[in-house]
């Protein structure tokens, strides 16, 4: 199992929004969050990021990157990924894996293809997923919180993410240098 994933339930990361998106680059990604080109901010650091961007000063941190044949975007400030036009731009064309964690404990998760909701819950009660169907994750976090309870979702999805879809982004990734788009309501 991947440990890689633990990021998600520490305090370090109290809310986010991750998109994955199965063979697209990371520059259609922000191109399909509709980010300008003149608001891309080139490959920084998360330190680099930060500084260059301050809370104050930006509503829209988008960092991209690509692992495996996939491509992530990741956003800890107000999410545009959860966004309806975001998301079916997102997965047009491909399949996309969202996972987005609130700051008042309320989770999600969204899995997409072609512009169409496959799949989407809150991981802590994946029964009540909605969507076309075929419902793989959550039938497999069903399974896995039999046995662990609810206590550590977050972990089993993301594992469950890691064996089904062979993807880890872990904070060495999210730390390094990512394509960095930011941006002002």
């Amino acid at each position: 199992m991947s440990d890689g994933w633990s990021w998600v339930t520490e305090s370090r990361y109290p809310s986010f929004c991750l998109v994955l998106a199965r063979s697209k680059t990371p520059e259609e990604l922000l191109q399909d969050y509709g980010v300008p080109p003149q608001k891309i901010g080139g490959i920084m650091r998360l330190e680099e990021a930060e500084e260059a961007f301050p809370y104050d000063k930006v509503d829209h941190l988008i960092r991209v990157g690509g692992l495996e044949g996939w491509s992530f975007s990741y956003e800890d400030r107000i999410p545009l990924g959860v966004t309806k036009q975001v998301r079916e731009h997102v997965s047009r064309d491909t399949e996309t894996l969202e996972i987005s964690k609130g700051g008042d404990g309320t989770n999600f998760f969204q899995r997409m293809k072609n512009g169409r909701r496959l799949e989407a819950f809150e991981p802590r009660n994946p029964i009540d997923a909605s969507g076309d169907g075929p419902f793989l994750m959550s039938e497999i976090l069903q399974e896995r919180l039999q046995h662990i309870g609810g206590r550590r979702v977050m972990t089993a999805l993301t594992n469950a993410i890691f064996e089904n879809y062979g993807i880890t982004v872990d904070r060495e990734v999210l730390r390094g240098p990512l394509l960095t788009a930011a941006l002002r309501n």
